[in-house]
């Protein structure tokens, strides 16, 4: 495995391996063709690690009526409970996930085990009433990995939904080769400054806290608590406002070096964005020029300019 890259967990028929039920794949171009060449995938099977085979009898969610919100695995037509085979392969699973240092999962959407949501679920004794669940892995892995960045197939397909996930991957990663120093924490919050202002000002804010006070508190302790609210302010939409807003706080790092003609154009620049004209990635590589030209060497390292490689060819899309 490649250290130099960040590690996904992702279901193995996502990759167009023949391990679904019907011994077929539901594989992603995307992710096969572009994505590979940048992270260490770690193919993950629930059902095959279960020692189901392929092909199988299709699986499906259930509960009692008696006690809706326990949520059981059975064989579709043999009826067939499995959910103790399952939680107990988990268990494994999670054990040799946690040794690969994952930063990230992409889930087959609407799958008994993967999917993270609105996933068939039947009442057992009667099975025209339907309620919708997390698979039954899907809910292991929100549980247990609770900071890892975690997507489905379905919103893999949203480029927004996918850009914020990347850039959240490559942010756990980053974060976990971050040596346990003050000063290497302090460095890295530094660099993603503005990519946090972009999600929650707010939250920015806090996350600086942690790391100021990390001097004196225990470092590791430190380290999983701003982890954990790093990654819910990811969750935070950044939206066009909250980029203006980082914008105009970029600009101001180079007022003293332009004349008003040109501080009047880059004004005009952010309104055109603000308004829907322009895209975000203009300013974005405006405002790096500006840097290289003037020499900054603060806003040099941030990752606001290059949050993950280039060449996958995701800031053009939001």
């Amino acid at each position: 495995m490649n250290m130099t890259k960040p590690n996904i967990a992702i279901s193995s028929c996502l990759l167009g391996n023949l391990v679904r039920y019907d011994k077929n794949h539901c594989q992603d171009k995307w992710i096969i063709q572009e994505l590979s060449k940048f992270v260490n995938f770690v193919p993950v099977c629930p059902e095959m690690e279960m020692g189901l085979g392929a092909p199988r009898e299709e699986i499906h969610l259930y509960f009692n009526k008696e006690d809706k919100e326990n949520i059981k695995l059975r064989k579709k037509f043999e009826g067939t409970d499995l959910t103790g085979l399952a939680l107990e392969t988990y268990s494994r699973m999670n054990a040799t996930l946690s040794n690969k240092s994952i930063d990230g999962f992409i889930l087959t959407k609407k799958s008994p085990s993967c999917g993270l949501d609105n996933v068939k679920t039947i009442q057992l004794d009667d099975s025209k009433v339907v309620t919708r669940s997390t698979g039954l892995f899907a809910k292991n892995v929100l549980s247990n990995f609770p900071s890892v960045p975690t997507i489905d197939s379905g919103r893999m397909i949203n480029k927004v939904l996918r850009e914020n996930f990347i850039k959240s991957v490559y942010a756990h990663y980053r974060l976990r080769n971050t040596e346990r120093t003050p000063a290497e924490f302090q460095q890295f919050h530094q660099k993603y400054k503005y990519i946090l202002m972009d999600h929650s000002p707010k939250e920015l804010k806090r996350l600086g806290q942690i790391v100021a006070n990390a001097k004196k508190n225990d470092i590791e302790e430190s380290f999983q608590e701003y982890r954990t609210l790093l990654f819910k302010t990811f969750n935070k939409e950044a939206t066009t406002g909250r980029r203006f807003n980082t914008l105009q706080h970029l600009m101001g790092y180079f007022k003293k070096y332009l004349t008003a003609k040109e501080k009047s154009e880059i004004v005009s620049l952010l309104e055109d964005f603000k308004n829907g004209i322009i895209n975000h990635i203009v300013l974005l590589k405006f405002f790096d020029l500006l840097t290289k030209k003037y020499e900054l060497s603060y806003l040099n390292g941030q990752y606001y300019f290059m949050p993950y490689p280039k060449e996958l060819k995701l800031a053009k899309e939001v």
